[in-house]
């Protein structure tokens, strides 16, 4: 299972093109950005960017992964906003008083 802070990562990445400005959007160094990039691809199996001196950028594969990433990451957070509506509207309220 891939982890959504990856997924977060591949996404902003392919939205914000350099590792440095894809860190200081999630708020982390630009090695944790590295160090997750390379996970993401070990655990795919999958080569997602190509590096170069002082670039890196998404291969063909990374593009159509940071798309599907897009797709799941906003399933993920229906998916929580529809439980936590629901369980909203489950809650129950149970008022007590005492009849003189």
């Amino acid at each position: 299972m891939i982890d959504n802070y990856l997924l977060e990562e591949l996404v902003t990445f392919a939205n914000e093109k350099t590792l440095a400005k894809t860190a200081e959007k999630l708020n982390v160094t630009q090695p944790t950005v590295t160090r997750g990039m390379q996970k993401l691809e070990d655990d795919l199996g999958i080569q997602l960017f190509n590096r170069q001196p002082n670039r890196i950028v998404l291969t063909d594969t990374g593009k159509l992964a940071a798309e599907k990433a897009t797709e799941v990451l906003a399933v993920n957070r229906n998916f929580v906003q529809q439980l936590q509506n629901y369980a909203a509207r489950q809650s129950v309220i149970k008022i007590g008083y005492n009849a003189l």
